[in-house]
């Protein structure tokens, strides 16, 4: 979808990959409350069903700042953190290594006992589409179809996380899961690399002044919808995008909600300071440093 909603806008569009497939294999696989597989994956599935409004976050886009990695408005600055997205998934970071570093190597016997595929059967799906090596949607469903027939729910979830992960999170390569989706999958946490994902996509869009994010919509959709006013202008449907988010200000935005609580925040890892953004009303939004794939 293209958009010019402010002066000197760029064009911009969002990757909308089919998902029809994988909710239809929800349907029959894996139920919305299914406690294990969140337990085991966290709250992806949710984005399955996140009815995403491509223009809000096309005109959102033209709202973010390179430099200073975050959304500008007139009198406040926001940008999404691992503390949202930890919140937003439910996948805790304590857990998990917050700034996780991808193996060398690829893990094809990990992958092969958490997909109840034979290890020789995913070498020989392994293939290679220009340069870029993955699996093939078709290749992952029809396996995901055959555990549900052989009762194997286990197998079946695990590998409609990683159909998630390689469409909807990363939606890299059209109907395959490419070897980074498959990496992060392995990681048991999505959470650092899809913050990454966003900036390094929103940072080189801005800089080449245009073109298609290739970063997962519903989950920026979600977050969005987080933190927007739920009333007044913005909530309206009397107005068209450009006004809603003319009208924001730093008094309309959900900076805080109780049930929000964290704990713990994350301010520096290494050398890497995590820097806070204080807006005008003493709101404090970290902005994480981006992580290099």
């Amino acid at each position: 979808m293209d958009t010019s909603s402010r002066k000197n806008t760029s064009t911009f569009r969002f990757k909308s990959p089919d998902i029809s497939s994988l909710k239809v294999l929800c349907s029959k696989g894996v139920a919305l409350k299914d406690n294990k597989f969140r337990a085991n994956f966290g709250n992806i599935i949710n984005l399955l069903i996140e009815k995403v409004d491509y223009g809000d976050i096309t005109i959102m886009s033209q709202y973010y700042d390179a430099p200073l990695r975050c959304f500008t408005f007139p009198d406040f600055q926001i940008s999404p953190t691992l503390e949202d997205l930890e919140r937003l998934l439910n996948r805790s970071i304590k857990e998990y290594n917050p700034f996780p570093k991808l193996e060398d190597g690829f893990c094809l016997t990990k992958l092969s006992l958490t997909l109840g595929i034979n290890a020789n059967k995913l070498v020989d799906n392994w293939g290679v589409k220009g340069s870029i090596k993955g699996l093939t949607q078709k290749f992952l469903q029809a396996h995901a179809w055959e555990m549900i027939k052989k009762g194997r729910p286990d197998f079946c979830s695990a590998t409609l996380a990683l159909l998630i992960h390689g469409i909807v999170l990363f939606p890299n390569m059209d109907k395959s899961m490419d070897q980074l989706a498959v990496e992060v999958f392995l990681t048991k946490n999505p959470v650092p690399f899809l913050l990454a994902d966003f900036y390094l996509t929103f940072h080189t869009r801005h800089e080449k002044k245009g073109g298609t994010f290739l970063c997962c919509a519903p989950m920026l959709h979600l977050w969005m919808r987080a933190c927007m006013p739920q009333s007044g202008p913005f909530a309206e449907n009397k107005l068209t995008w450009p006004q809603r988010f003319a009208s924001l200000s730093a008094n309309s935005i959900l900076w805080y909600k109780r049930e929000w609580d964290t704990k713990d925040v994350i301010t520096r890892c290494g050398e890497l300071s995590n820097v806070p953004l204080i807006g005008t009303q003493a709101c404090i939004n970290y902005n994480p440093a981006i992580l290099k794939r």
